[in-house]
Parts: structure tokens; sequence; C-alpha cells
């Protein structure tokens, strides 16, 4: 084969893996902030860049011919548009495949242990492709996280004989985009028959469904995710039966818990009480609104506060640095849920 041809596809897919990389590299380090992948990424880079020594660089340079290089012009419409942060990585990643695979090939011709390398080098990028994978799905539901805004237990000792039903629709009705089913007495059975209920509500299919601590229900339901106790399954467990698209939050009380939580894989934590609360009779004690900063400094997931919150202390909740703010009682045991909600809603 022509040692110019040859050096100028070397030299083009290597430009093509390296640019493909820095794109994901500069979205993982800024969006995602993730050392630990970017890390890897520029240790691929470098590998790249290792390897291809092999290749004297005057040479590849004198080889480009970008002015009438064929595929500069191949330019199709769906290059020109991007639907944002997780596509952009998905195209980049996958240019950053073919080109490798491509200096795999035809390295060959030089020496056969420079496409073991690239091989290498590949395989590397497709388990990391994974992980970033895995951390996008994350990231985007922690984003969807916090515009919930508001976040209503729907409490079985709080409503009685009530339909649940009938306050899921009233809550939904007022703009609220969650709610936490409730029961801590209740057979899997009831809670069962409630969740089916609520997922086949068409009034309700753009509310997210939150079990408390049941991840079997959730699971078997197809509900939107489960918050788990500090006594409850761990993180990790309920991930392997929630699988990556669901949502996992963590009740959670100090620094400590919260840390841990998000290091074991949570989605969001709870944390509280904030204030004195009536409707958990095992509460502990009332942490303050100026707990919701110091642990909102030590994790990055999405804060929703518990305990106690009301219209009359909502907003200070809110400039402590609350990301959603969970209630019960504030709104069940109004006369008027929808109205008790859209109150609340426009404190925020």
């Amino acid at each position: 084969m022509d040692r110019r041809k040859l050096y100028r596809i070397i030299d083009a897919n290597a430009n093509r893996a390296r640019e493909g990389l820095r794109v994901v590299e500069e979205a993982i380090r800024f969006v995602l902030e993730e050392p630990g992948l970017t890390s890897q990424l520029k240790g691929i880079r470098h590998d790249i860049t290792c390897t291809l020594r092999t290749f004297p660089n005057c040479d590849l340079l004198s080889a480009r011919n970008s002015e009438e290089d064929v595929g500069r012009r191949a330019y199709h419409e769906e290059e020109g548009k991007r639907t944002g942060y997780e596509e952009i990585v998905r195209v980049n990643m996958r240019r950053a495949e073919e080109a490798i695979r491509a200096l795999e090939e035809f390295s060959k011709i030089v020496d056969s242990k420079l496409g073991e390398n690239f091989k290498d080098i590949r395989f590397q990028l497709y388990s990391l492709e994974k992980e970033v994978g895995k951390k996008t799905v994350a990231w985007k539901r922690r984003k969807a996280i916090i515009e919930w805004k508001l976040y209503v237990i729907i409490d079985r000792e709080l409503i009685g004989n009530r339909d649940p039903a009938d306050a899921a629709r009233a809550v939904a009705s007022a703009g609220a985009k969650v709610i936490q089913w409730r029961d801590k007495k209740g057979s899997a059975r009831e809670i069962v028959k409630v969740v089916s209920e609520l997922k086949k509500d068409k009034s309700l299919e753009n509310m997210k469904i939150i079990i408390n601590d049941r991840v079997d229900i959730a699971a078997a339901t197809g509900a939107d995710g489960v918050h788990l106790g500090q006594e409850d399954l761990p993180i990790p467990e309920a991930r392997k039966l929630l699988g990556e698209g669901r949502i996992i939050g963590a009740s959670t009380h100090n620094v400590q818990e919260a840390v841990q939580a998000e290091k074991e894989g949570a989605d969001y934590i709870s944390l509280g009480p904030i204030f004195v609360t009536q409707t958990k009779k095992d509460a502990e004690a009332p942490l303050g609104a100026k707990k919701i900063s110091e642990v909102k400094k030590s994790v990055k997931l999405p804060l929703i506060a518990i305990g106690g919150i009301s219209k009359t202390n909502i907003r200070d909740v809110n400039w402590a640095g609350a990301d959603v703010i969970a209630v019960a009682s504030a709104i069940l045991k109004a006369k008027d849920i929808t109205n008790a909600t859209k109150t609340l809603l426009t404190k925020m």
C-alpha cells in the first residue's frame, strides 16, 4: 500500500479519535463533574498519542491533505443538529470508537503489535462508554428530580378510608409532579392494589409514583421508584432489582448518611425532620433549616427537605437551599387538597 495514503488514513483517524474523546471529556468534566471518568478519558487520549509515536509526526503531517479530502464536503444534515448533552456524548464516543477501529486495522500494515495496542484501547473505550452511559442516565434523573419542587407523601394513616387516587388526582391537578405512597401497616397485596390503580389512572400518567420502603412492590408494579429508610434494603441491592431506569431515594439525618447514600448510588436524599412533625411518631429531634445548607455542601444529590414543613415555614426551607420540599400533613389535612397544593407551590 502506498505509504503516503496509509499515513493519511492514520493521521485522519488519529485526529477523529482524539477530537471525539476530547468532546466527551469536556462534557464529563463540566456537566457530570466526574473526575474519575475525566481522568480515564485523558488516559485513553494519552495512550493513543503514545501508540502513534511509531509513525513519524513529520510524515503524518506531510501526508495530510485537508483541502482535497473528499470527506470534507460529505456533511449530513444530522451533523448540524444536537438535541443536547446526551447526544453529543453518544455521537462523539461512537466517532472515537470507529476511528480507533480504523487505526487498529491500518496500523497492522506497519506492525501487528500496533493493531493489538489499538484493540486494547478500543475495548477500554467500550467499558468506559458503559460507565458514561450509566452516569448520564443518573444525571438526567437527578436533573428531573430538581424540577419536582414539591414532593407529596400520600400516607395511608393520614387519609384514612379516603381513596388514594382521589388525593393523587387532587395534587396532580394543582401541578404537583410526584407523589409517594406510604403505607406502613398495609399488606403487600393492599399496597400492590393501590399502586396498580394509580399507575392505570390516565389523569396521573405524567405523575411520578414512588413507593415507600418496598422495592419488591416497586419492581412488580412498574412504579417510578422507591424511597428507602436507613434500615431498609441497601441501595446497591435495590439498584440490582430495579435497574438503572428507576429512581431510588434515601432518608438521611446527617452529613455522614447523606454522603454514604450518594456513594451507594441514590438519586436523591431526603433530610429531616427539619421541624417538629406529627406525621411520623418515631421521628428524631428536628434538625432545623440550617442543617440543609450544611448537608448541601457535602453532596451533589438533589436534597428533599422533610418534616413539619407548612405554608408558614416553607420559604425558610427554600432559602436554606432545599431543591425539593416534601409534605404530607400540610396537604392531606387541608379541607381542599388542590388549593393547599397550589398554595405551597406558589410559595416556592
